[in-house]
């Protein structure tokens, strides 16, 4: 067939105008489309006539055959072309190429009438161009964007569809396949191996997600891509319609910046961000503890640049993955909105569960391939710190660290959080009262607060949110982790409420300053370069049991705001190498990042001093020691170490610790105080008790003298009477004979053990 014998009625587009909408744009590209449509069924006649001579684009003709090899029409297919005005493959080239040109000028008109503000059809914020915009973000050539234009009009509107279904004879829910396309687009491209290239895995089509393709039923995974049906996310024919909104793959989504000014602490930190965004591809770890404001650091630098930040939760990408198995697919999608949207991308892989690190484990060479090969890509990765699965994940990354708010800062956060709730003298002198205990993010407050109000929904809010249940609240919340290895321990009392002597409550005095202040003097001071090890404080108590030292660690976290966590060492000791190092360092860590004190009862069990090595035995426990004396020196929080035998402990240890308090058994003058503070206010007592004797005949710690109180008090309400002399002196009695001590019986002078 030639163009003397058939002639086409089509006429080539007259003048140049802009168009009214997104929707007429596209089908102007439309009637390239149907155009192409018409080419391909003047070249592929004999797939369109049967042997029966009708018409049968899904029957295979005898005269297909001969055309293969002879390159001509049969007589039969060139009548039924003529006689259906069929215009010849030549003149079709001719129109689409008139018609595309055409297209391109009133592109450029309607691009130049929206600069000029002379459209009102399209919003302001919707690129007027899309096409021009896929173009210029993913590099793609004229036969990439006439793929994804052809698949995208066969799904946007049914009579593109109705075309491609009677060219090809296909059902009516088939997508074009890629042997369609190849056919369709052959003008467009220089060889065929350019035809091909676009639908290989590593084409740009695929890697961005830009076109898909689906399975061939019976084939399995050696399908011939030539029947792979075709597809593009609705994403993008949405884009192409003038939807400029992004569409975030599960798991992803844009954050904003905020609001709030960047704290002193971590504005550091969001400058170098910021230079590290300046880079054509910016490989970055953002390290610290949750809550201390990573993200708003990392979207405030971008936002800095004009730059969108879209976040990546790691551990729902993983529970995703797991179950579809599309783990290309998913990434390609991934990286498609981070080109579209020009977007930093920030994966927080915090909060991994067992079965997401083993996912990514056994995946990992595919996404750090994916991330590694992608070219000026901005990645941030939240960690607390590089490992060993951050590295095979994402390769080794540039740091930036954020640090916790400093105590200076900490009234300004208080009471920016509280004065939603309180007036703001309430929320100042509540502010100043819980700055001194914790050193936290302002998320951390907020979630303190919104917990603590939680706890007493029917309160107002001045009722609520006391000091005394914020401090409880952050005490129950906070180090949780520690559970099973370590026991929250707390008290009411204070220094003042104890029994001890002058120079021990003076050096007591001494260590409240130490940890309010240590580490404004160590920052502000210049300190720190001389101290490596930081502001850490760690205090030894010893002295024999019941003196009182456990009851002094508790009432210090209390006169410092802060938990006590006591570890326990049954829990801790482990008969199996290296269990007990883990166990220690996920002690220090939890502790150190929830700000908790640390009390290690009992401490000569940890830190017995080294001895010589005989065996491998001794070779371990040595390197135990080792450990815990390294990780208390950089212990950045307050550790407390309690032993009966002060001379047991290792010698290193005496130049890590900061104050030593060596708790004597009390004097007469002592223990009748002690006797008074212990029995309670609310006890009923005779008048002939006579303290200052018991405590002048016994010798006893407060520690026994509590238990002798008890004892007496259920002797007095079993005898429904009032407690009296004789029996807080039967009870002093037995304590004492329980503490190993001789007596003498004051009837017969016989010797009583």
């Amino acid at each position: 067939m030639d163009n003397k014998e058939t002639q086409t009625d089509y006429e080539l587009p007259g003048s140049v105008s802009p168009f009214g909408s997104h929707i007429e744009m596209m089908h102007a590209y439309g009637e390239v489309f149907v155009i192409l449509c018409l080419q391909y069924m003047g070249r592929h006649a004999e797939r369109i006539v049967n042997d029966a001579g009708g018409y049968g684009p899904q029957s295979v003709a005898l005269a297909e055959l001969f055309e293969a090899v002879t390159g001509q029409h049969s007589q039969q297919s060139l009548e039924w072309m003529q006689g259906h005005r069929v215009p010849p493959p030549e003149s079709c080239r001719l129109a689409a190429q008139a018609r595309l040109e055409h297209v391109r000028h009133c592109c450029e008109r309607t691009f130049e009438a929206y600069v000029a503000g002379k459209l009102t059809s399209f919003p302001e914020k919707t690129d007027p161009m899309p096409v021009e915009t896929l173009r210029n973000n993913f590099g793609l050539t004229q036969l990439e964007v006439f793929v994804i234009l052809a698949c995208a009009l066969i799904q946007f509107d049914d009579r593109y569809a109705r075309a491609y279904r009677y060219v090809t004879g296909a059902a009516p829910d088939a997508r074009p396949t890629v042997g369609f396309l190849l056919e369709l687009l052959r003008g467009f491209a220089r060889d065929d191996q350019e035809l091909v290239s676009c639908f290989l895995q590593t084409s740009t089509l695929r890697r961005y997600a830009l076109v898909a393709l689906g399975s061939v039923s019976g084939w399995g995974e050696d399908a011939p891509v030539n029947c792979a049906p075709v597809s593009v996310p609705n994403r993008i024919v949405a884009f192409l319609l003038g939807n400029q909104d992004a569409c975030m793959p599960e798991a992803c989504r844009l954050l904003e910046k905020s609001a709030s000014d960047a704290l002193a602490s971590s504005k550091g930190a969001e400058n170098a961000i910021y230079k590290q965004l300046q880079k054509k591809t910016m490989r970055l770890a953002v390290l610290g503890y949750r809550g201390v404001g990573r993200k708003d650091a990392v979207c405030q630098a971008a936002s800095r640049l004009g730059i969108p930040v879209m976040l990546l939760a790691l551990d729902e990408v993983c529970d995703l993955l797991a179950q579809e198995r599309q783990s290309e697919r998913y990434f390609a999608a991934v990286l498609r909105e981070i080109r579209m949207t020009h977007a930093v991308l920030l994966v927080d892989a915090e909060e991994l569960q067992a079965e997401h690190e083993l996912y990514l484990l056994r995946n990992a060479h595919k996404i750090r391939h994916i991330f590694e090969n992608e070219p000026h890509l901005s990645l941030a990765v939240l960690l607390q710190r590089q490992n060993t699965l951050s590295r095979e994940v994402f390769g080794e990354l540039s740091e930036v660290a954020i640090p916790a708010p400093s105590r200076a800062e900490q009234p300004k956060l208080w009471k920016a959080a509280l004065v939603h709730a309180l007036d703001e003298s309430t929320a100042q002198a509540i502010a100043d009262m819980m700055a001194g205990g914790y050193c936290l993010s302002s998320a951390e407050i907020v979630s303190a607060i919104d917990r603590t109000r939680a706890r007493f929904p029917y309160d107002l809010p001045e009722r609520a949110l006391t000091p005394e249940n914020l401090s409880e609240t952050l005490n129950k919340t906070r180090g949780q982790k520690l559970e099973g290895l370590a026991t929250l321990r707390s008290t009411s009392l204070y220094l003042k409420d104890i029994v001890l002597s002058d120079d021990i409550r003076k050096v007591l005095d001494e260590i409240i300053s130490y940890a309010k202040y240590s580490e404004t003097v160590m920052r502000d001071w210049g300190f720190a370069k001389y101290n490596t090890s930081g502001a850490g404080l760690s205090v030894l108590l010893s002295g024999v049991p019941g003196t009182g030292k456990t009851l002094t660690a508790l009432v210090l976290a209390h006169e410092l705001g802060r938990a006590l966590y006591v570890v326990d060492l049954s829990h801790v000791v482990d008969k199996y190498i290296g269990e007990t190092e883990k166990k220690l360092a996920q002690i220090f860590d939890e502790a150190e990042h929830s700000q908790a004190m640390l009390l290690f009862d009992e401490a000569d069990s940890l830190f017995a001093k080294r001895t010589d090595v005989k065996s491998s035995n001794d070779r371990y426990a040595n390197l135990e020691v080792n450990y815990l004396l390294q990780r208390l020196e950089a212990y950045r929080g307050v550790s407390i170490l309690t032993t009966n035998f002060g001379g047991g402990l290792d010698e290193a240890l005496a130049r890590r610790i900061q104050f030593k308090i060596d708790f004597p058994m009390p004097d007469a003058a002592q223990r009748t105080l002690l006797w008074q503070k212990l029995i309670p206010p609310g006890a009923p007592c005779a008048d002939d008790i006579d303290l200052e004797a018991i405590a002048e005949h016994f010798e006893m710690s407060g520690g026994h003298i509590k238990n002798a109180v008890f004892r007496a008090s259920i002797q007095a309400l079993s005898q429904n009477t009032k407690m009296n002399h004789e029996m807080l002196w039967e009870a002093a009695v037995h304590e004492y004979r329980s503490m190993g001590h001789i007596m003498r019986d004051a009837s017969d002078d016989e010797v009583i053990v």
